[in-house]
């Protein structure tokens, strides 16, 4: 019963990570304001590690779909 306690710890922390990556995605209608309001959600202090747009074109409407990734 002893490895159950440091097993239970490292799990919750990869669950709850010790290193917080994440990303969010934004749509809109002007590929830089969409990566400025993306970029905007980053929280203080992350690193941001990659920013992609994607184009996408809705009944002749083109719209953008950007992604920025933090570690």
């Amino acid at each position: 019963m002893t490895f159950r306690v440091p097993l239970m710890a490292l799990l919750l922390f990869t669950i709850c990570g010790g290193a917080s990556a994440g990303s969010v995605t934004v749509e809109g209608v002007d590929e830089e304001i969409t990566t400025n309001r993306a970029l905007s959600k980053v929280p203080s202090g992350k690193k941001v590690t990659d920013t992609y747009c994607a184009t996408i074109e809705i009944r002749f409407d083109t719209r953008y779909r950007c992604t920025v990734t933090w570690e």
